[in-house]
C-alpha cells in the first residue's frame, strides 16, 4: 500500500488550485484524474478579480491573460449580432477595467476554462506533485489517521493507496462524497439546454462592441453568445423548455439555424466543432468535511451557469483548503484549523448558488458582487511601483506596519507556531489601511486580517492574536478535522 500525505481526486480547477497551493510550499501531492486526457471544452469563460489575484500570486497571470479575449466585463442585450450597436449594456457583477484598477493589482478577465487548466497543469508539472490520469476511485474508507482509497486503473488491476488527508474535487457526481454518504440538497428548478461551439469571424461584425457575453433576444433566435478565446472560437447556448420553439433534444441543424438567425449576417458560414446538451441546478452538500476528507468545487456545491461564478468559487475552495492544510502539515497549526474551511466558504457559496437559481440573477451591479468575491482580504494599495499590498503577503503570517522596528522588538518574545514576517509600509499606506503611524495589521496568507492595532505594540499582542486564530474551532457544522 502506497502512503501519501495528500491525495486529491480530480484535476479540475478546484483540485489543481489545491495541488498548486500545497506543492508551492514543498508538500508532495498525488492528484488522481479519471479522464485520460485534458478536456478541450471551453466551458466556463470568466475569471473574477479574486481568481486573477490568486493567479498573479502564483506568477501565472500573464500566461493566463495571453489566452484572454479583450472585452468589457458586461453583457450586451441585442436583438441580433448584426444590430449590436442598437443594444443595451448590462452589468453582470464583474468590475470594469477602471474599477479593477482601483480595487486590485490585476483585473477580471474573459478566459476559457480549457486554456486556464492548461496553464495550471503546466505549473503543476514543475512542482513536487504527481498527476495520474486514467485512474478511477472506486472505494473510499476512513481509517485510523487517514483514508484508504481503492483505485481502478484503466486496463489494470485494482490497487490501494492510503492518504493522511484527502480532497475530493471530483465533480458534481463525486465518488468521494457518495462514498462518505454526504447528502446534497437542491435549490431551484433544473436549467436544461443545448450549446454549440463554433468558429466564425464574429469580432469583425461586433467591432468595438466587445463584451463578456451577448444575450440575443430576436424571436426564434434567443440564446446566449460567449467568446471562448483563440480569436474566433464562440459558444452559442440555448435554454430548452417543454413547449418552446426548439424540440427537447435539438439537433445540430436546429442549433445552426437558430445561430444564423441570432447573428443575422448574410453569407456567414460558422464551422461547428462541438454540440452537446447540458443540465444543471443549484446543489450544496450537507457538509464539506468529514474527518480527514474535504470536498471542493462541484463535489461540494454546484451552481447553474447564470452569473458565471462556478469556476471562481472552485478555485477559491482549492486555494483555501490548500493553504490551511499546508499549515497543518508543516506544524504551523493543529488540525482544528481545517474546521474553518466550511464556515468561511459556505456563505460565499450560498450567495452564488442563490444568485444562479434566480431567474433574474444575471444582471448585478459590481459593488454588490465584488465584496463576496474578495472574501474580506486586505485593501489593495500600491506600496511601490508595480508592488501591491497583496504582493507583500507571506506564506506564514504577515504583519504590515509603518513602524517595523517596534513591532519586530515585540516579536522578540516567544513567537507563534506560524512564522510572522514584519513588513514596512509608508505612513500614508498605514493610514489608508486604518492603522495610524505606529499601528499594525496581522494577515493570513490569503490577506484576511487576523487582528489590527492602531497604537504602539505591547508585549504579547501578536502572539495572543495568532494563538487565538490557530486555536480556531468549528462553529458551523464543518465536521471533525480529527
Amino acid at each position: 500500500m502506497n502512503e501519501h500525505r495528500v491525495v486529491i481526486v480530480g484535476a479540475g480547477p478546484a483540485g489543481l488550485a489545491a495541488a498548486i497551493t500545497l506543492a508551492r510550499v514543498g508538500i508532495e501531492v498525488l492528484v488522481l484524474e479519471r479522464r485520460v486526457g485534458t478536456s478541450p471544452l471551453p466551458r466556463a469563460t470568466v475569471l473574477s478579480l479574486r481568481s486573477m489575484e490568486l493567479l498573479r500570486g502564483w506568477g501565472l497571470a500573464d500566461r493566463v491573460l495571453a489566452g484572454a479575449d479583450d472585452v468589457e466585463m458586461t453583457m450586451r442585450e441585442t436583438t441580433t449580432v448584426a444590430r449590436v450597436a442598437e443594444g443595451t449594456t448590462v452589468d453582470v457583477g464583474y468590475p470594469s477595467a477602471q474599477q479593477s484598477a482601483v480595487l486590485s493589482p490585476t483585473r477580471a478577465a474573459c478566459v476559457a476554462q480549457d486554456h486556464l487548466e492548461a496553464v495550471l497543469l503546466a505549473e503543476l508539472a514543475a512542482l513536487p506533485a504527481r498527476l495520474e490520469r486514467g485512474v478511477e476511485v472506486v472505494g473510499v474508507e476512513p481509517v485510523a489517521s487517514g483514508v484508504r482509497l481503492t483505485l481502478q486503473d484503466h486496463g489494470a488491476q485494482r490497487r490501494t493507496v492510503r492518504a493522511a488527508h484527502l480532497i475530493g474535487a471530483d465533480g458534481a457526481r463525486s465518488t468521494v462524497r457518495s462514498a462518505l454518504g454526504i447528502p446534497v440538497s437542491s435549490s431551484g428548478a433544473t436549467v436544461a439546454g443545448a450549446r454549440i461551439e463554433f468558429r466564425a469571424p464574429l469580432w469583425d461584425v461586433l467591432g468595438e462592441h466587445r463584451h463578456l457575453l451577448y444575450a440575443i433576444t430576436a424571436p426564434a433566435a434567443e440564446g446566449v453568445l460567449l467568446p471562448a478565446g483563440l480569436g474566433d472560437r464562440w459558444i452559442f447556448a440555448v435554454t430548452v423548455q417543454p413547449g418552446g420553439d426548439l424540440a427537447d433534444h435539438p439537433t445540430v441543424a436546429d442549433l445552426r439555424r437558430r445561430l444564423l438567425r441570432a447573428v443575422d449576417v448574410p453569407g456567414l458560414d460558422p464551422r461547428i466543432t462541438r454540440h452537446d446538451r447540458f443540465s444543471s441546478r443549484g446543489e450544496i452538500a450537507e457538509r464539506f468535511s468529514h474527518g480527514r476528507v474535504h470536498l471542493a468545487g462541484d463535489a461540494a456545491h454546484r451552481v447553474t451557469p447564470r452569473g458565471g461564478t462556478g469556476l471562481n468559487i472552485a478555485l477559491a475552495d482549492g486555494y483555501d483548503l490548500g493553504w490551511k492544510l499546508g499549515w497543518v502539515l508543516r506544524g504551523r497549526a493543529g488540525r482544528s484549523l481545517l474546521s474553518s474551511y466550511e464556515p468561511e466558504r459556505r456563505p460565499a457559496v450560498r450567495h452564488n448558488l442563490e444568485r444562479s437559481v434566480d431567474l433574474s440573477g444575471a444582471p448585478r451591479a459590481a459593488p454588490l458582487e465584488v465584496p463576496v468575491d474578495l472574501a474580506g482580504r486586505i485593501k489593495h494599495l500600491w506600496v511601490a511601483p508595480g508592488v501591491s499590498t497583496l504582493d507583500l503577503l507571506d506564506d506564514g503570517f504577515t504583519l504590515l506596519t509603518a513602524d517595523p522596528p517596534a513591532w519586530r522588538q515585540a516579536l522578540g518574545r516567544p513567537a507563534p507556531a506560524a512564522p510572522v514576517s514584519v513588513t514596512g509600509v509608508s505612513v500614508l499606506n498605514a493610514r489608508s489601511l486604518g492603522l495610524g503611524p505606529r499601528g499594525a495589521v496581522l494577515l493570513r496568507p490569503d490577506g484576511v486580517p487576523v487582528a489590527a492595532w492602531s497604537t504602539s505594540p505591547s508585549a504579547g499582542l501578536v502572539q495572543q492574536a495568532a494563538a487565538a486564530f490557530l486555536d480556531h474551532e468549528a462553529t458551523d457544522g464543518a465536521g471533525s478535522a480529527a
